[in-house]
């Protein structure tokens, strides 16, 4: 939770993913397959793999194995949705920068949105009290509101369209390794765009999450002014 800035309420399958840590049980079985295949006698005629390729090898394996979870769990499907593939994630090309308080709300649905407030009782109601759609959720506050178009321009124009869920998943991670052109200068050109492409999105999450805190505030205020005058 301390190293992506959660709330304490954020599944314990979301941290994880967002914190590039695997779960406990899968990395103790992890060392257990390393301590085995380390103390195993070699193979007659075989080169015996180095420790550092053994760790290798069953770290995909441990990936492997919690992939297969990620991708059955019934909690947090707002972040799988953004995030459903591992080793895109773990192995994305864009900047490797830590999450900040507000991107975590934003890729975990915990925050600042009337839907969690009022799952929180924080809030008497899940409608967006700014453009008054039913359901305030992260992905409405961030693709839909229009009180937030403006702040949405910048990377919509990029993109050549207007910014939505199923773009972020690239925009976070980053081309495949796999498919970056061989020539350096075009590698590097694919990855500058995807690397201004994930600012833009960064500045743009930075700056209707700021707000949306500054609105809530303001609720909060004026709902403690009437609960006293009255």
């Amino acid at each position: 939770m301390r190293i992506i800035r959660a709330y304490w309420t954020v599944s314990d399958e979301a941290a994880l993913v967002l914190a590039g840590l695997p779960p406990a049980d899968l990395l103790g079985m992890e060392r257990k397959r390393i301590r085995a295949r380390a103390a195993a006698p070699p193979i007659q005629g075989a080169i015996p793999p180095s420790k550092a390729t053994i760790k290798r090898q069953e770290r995909c394996e441990t990936n492997i194995r919690w992939q297969a979870r990620w991708s059955s769990t019934t909690k947090r499907s707002w972040t799988r949705k953004l995030l459903p593939n591992l080793n895109r994630w773990l192995g994305r090309t864009v900047p490797k920068i830590p999450l900040s308080f507000h991107m975590t709300q934003a890729l975990t649905g915990h925050g600042c949105f009337q839907q969690y407030l009022f799952k929180m009782g924080r809030a008497n109601s899940p409608r967006c009290t700014l453009c008054y759609h039913e359901d305030d959720t992260a992905e409405h506050t961030l693709f839909d509101c229009a009180y937030f178009a403006g702040l949405r321009d910048e990377l919509g124009n990029r993109l050549g369209h207007q910014p939505s869920t199923e773009d972020i998943s690239a925009i976070l991670c980053g081309p495949e390794f796999e498919s970056l052109p061989t020539d350096d200068a075009e590698r590097n050109s694919v990855l500058c765009n995807a690397e201004e492409n994930f600012r833009l999105f960064y500045k743009m999450v930075e700056e209707i999450m700021t707000l949306e805190e500054e609105e809530e505030r303001r609720r909060q205020a004026a709902d403690g002014r009437r609960r006293m005058s009255i």
